[in-house]
Formats: C-alpha cells, structure tokens, sequence
C-alpha cells in the first residue's frame, strides 16, 4: 500500500511536534523567564505559562504537529493486516534518525518566529525534506515511534509459502517461531499480533 499524499504530509508533521514546542520556548522572550510561572502559592491560582513574542505562529505549530501525532498513532493502531507471516529470525535495525536530526539543527541556527524570511525558508527546507522523505518510502521512519515503544526489525519470514526478507515495524518484541499479522505500508510491514482482535 502506498500513503496517499495528505496523510503523508500529516504523518510527516505528527514527527515534528518536540521542534514545535521548541520553537515556542525559544520565542519566549527574556523577561518571560524572569516571571515566574506561578505566583501564588496555591498552586492553580495565578499560574500560567510565560508570553511568547508570536504566540499565534507558535501555537499554530503546535497545533498542527499536535492532531498530526495524534493521527500518525491513531493510524497505526488501527492498521490491521490481514496477511500472516511465520518469522523465522528477526534482528533489531536502529532506525535511520539523520533526516529527522536535519530540521532540529537548523532551528538553533536561528529560526525567528518573528522574522517573515527565516520562517518562510524554514517551511520551504521543511517542504523539500517531506518530498525527500516521502519519495524515498521512509515516511513511517519516525524517531516518535522510539519513545512509544515501536521497533524496526529485519525479519526472514514465511509468507503464503514464501521465504522472505523485509523491514518490519512492531511494537511487540519479534521472536522466532512467532505467527504475526502484518500489513505491508510504502515498503515496510507493520506487525500485531495474530490473535488480536479488531
């Protein structure tokens, strides 16, 4: 199955989110964090986060990275496969994290949320990174899917018959002898268990 271009785009995005809540606290400005952030004693009173510089861009940001995340693991909780696979051996692969480092880099060389040219070549740099990204089949190569407990193997599987190599996504550990669920996704097969109900 190949993803279609807007659900790309929002799982592209979903990957993003931790440099949106970065560019929001590096467009706090420096009187912001010499308030402090609640200034009363009980706790829910008086208490809020420090003024940003933008906040419209910056929450837009956040916005947007936000929903796509929460699509991005919407999406692959409710990839069903239909196809099962014996696997034969499996090996952990790390995941390829250079494109994703690219964007995180640049924002400390000096992304100003207030400055029209330097947000508008960030999307542009933003914009050539996805259509890398998304042309190479690496679009489901995100970094998040680490912190949620998801891991790319190598496996050598029986398929309907046939012995094969491929590149898996599981959140479950891949053993040997294991019979697995799978759904195959730009290239990439997305693992559950084969008991699991729908």
């Amino acid at each position: 199955m190949q993803i279609k271009l807007i659900p790309a785009v929002l799982l592209f995005l979903g990957s993003y989110f931790p440099l949106a809540l970065i560019l929001a606290v590096q467009d706090v400005a420096g009187e912001g964090w010499e308030r402090p952030v609640c200034r009363s004693a009980t706790f829910w009173q008086e208490c809020g986060i420090p003024d940003l510089a933008h906040p419209l861009l910056a929450f837009v940001f956040i916005a947007i990275t936000g929903i796509s995340l929460v699509f991005f693991f919407w999406l692959l909780r409710h990839l069903h496969g239909s196809t099962e696979m014996l696997i034969k051996e499996s090996k952990s692969i790390p995941n390829d994290l250079i494109n994703y480092v690219f964007p995180y880099i640049v924002s400390f060389m000096g992304v100003d949320l207030g400055s029209a040219g330097k947000v508008i070549g960030f999307g542009l740099f933003m914009l050539w990174l996805f259509v890398i990204t998304y042309r190479s089949g690496q679009i489901l190569m995100n970094p998040l899917l680490l912190a949620a407990g998801w891991q790319l193997y190598e496996v050598q599987a029986d398929i309907e018959g046939n012995r094969r190599m491929l590149r898996a996504l599981s959140r479950e550990n891949v053993v040997p002898t294991q019979t697995l669920k799978s759904c195959l996704v730009q290239g990439i097969y997305i693992l559950s268990k084969a008991n699991k109900n729908d």
